[in-house]
């Protein structure tokens, strides 16, 4: 891994605003929006809504009317990681979306990082909620069509319009993952105010992290990437003494274990934790990678361990 990609990743992993500086791209952003895809989102000014066709690469339109170009930057909620390398994009930058998942306290929220071409602040993070999480343990509760606008932030809020395939009444979890995805795509701690035509359904911000997350999360590897050598790992956690156990494991078997040590743990937050695992002595095949918070009763106090899981093909 080169020293720029180290530093670009050390630089998602830190609490901070990136620097967002408007363009003048207008020629280029109208020639990659002229072939037909899915449905494009932009950023409605004012509350106005507007939707065309385009490619998953997404566009805003901001409140002053010129395009803007975004710095991948990190996410609002503290750490980021890579983008996955299995997301079969090339160039581009790493996007979170948040998606819900089973825990042993209930469903929480995982995040998941997807490369992009040309993210803009929010929209790009509420495409994929509604193209769904690659990780087939994950699930969205928002499906294609749910969202029509969204607004640019102001004082602290911003405005979301729903489309019609929306749920009716989106559920508690579901809004979270609105809120914790914008978040994230603004970089800035957002309330989100939910519309459905002029009536006000629902508002929201991001709930704690300790009560609404997972208390493990992989962000690297991505789900069905394909290793050589070595396996490098990224995520986050909050893990007693802050001790992240792993282990590989094929068709039930372990083929190898140990634990990650995360910057931190107890707090409110949830800390970073990364690591190399040489994996050139496994035979080439489809195993599972799994990570979870360290639980010394085994069970025996408490629901047990979080946990989070990788399926990885070994060249």
């Amino acid at each position: 891994m080169s020293d720029d990609l180290d530093q670009q990743l050390s630089r998602l992993v830190r609490d901070a605003v990136a620097d967002v500086e408007p363009e003048d791209r207008l020629s280029e952003l109208r020639a990659r929006t002229a072939a037909p895809g899915p449905r494009r989102w932009w950023v409605a000014a004012g509350g106005a809504t507007l939707a065309t066709a385009a490619a998953v690469a997404v566009v805003a339109v901001l409140g002053s009317g010129q395009p803007t170009a975004v710095d991948p930057g990190p996410a609002e909620t503290p750490p980021s990681a890579p983008a996955p390398s299995g997301t079969g994009s090339s160039g581009g930058a790493a996007v979170a979306a948040y998606f819900i998942g089973e825990t042993p306290y209930g469903q929480r929220l995982y995040r998941e990082f997807r490369q992009v071409p040309s993210p803009a602040p929010g929209l790009a993070g509420l495409e994929l909620l509604e193209a769904g999480a690659a990780d087939p343990d994950y699930t969205s509760g928002w499906p294609a069509g749910s969202f029509e606008s969204l607004s640019d932030p102001e004082a602290g809020v911003v405005h979301v319009t729903l489309g019609d395939a929306a749920p009716a009444e989106p559920s508690d979890l579901a809004l979270q993952q609105l809120a914790y995805t914008l978040n994230a795509g603004f970089q800035e701690p957002l309330s989100v105010v939910v519309h459905r035509d002029d009536e006000v359904v629902a508002e929201a911000s991001a709930g704690p992290q300790l009560e609404t997350l997972s208390l493990v999360n992989l962000s690297d590897p991505a789900e069905g990437q394909v290793v050589t050598g070595e396996l490098r790992v990224n995520g986050v956690a909050n893990s007693n003494e802050a001790t992240v156990p792993w282990r590989i494991e094929r068709e039930g078997d372990v083929v190898d274990d140990g634990f990650f040590t995360a910057e931190g743990w107890m707090g409110t937050r949830l800390f970073p934790f990364s690591g190399d695992i040489d994996v050139s002595s496994l035979d080439p095949g489809t195993y599972t990678f799994i990570v979870e918070t360290d639980d010394p009763s085994g069970g025996a106090e408490g629901p047990g361990a979080f946990s989070d899981t990788r399926t990885i093909v070994l060249e």
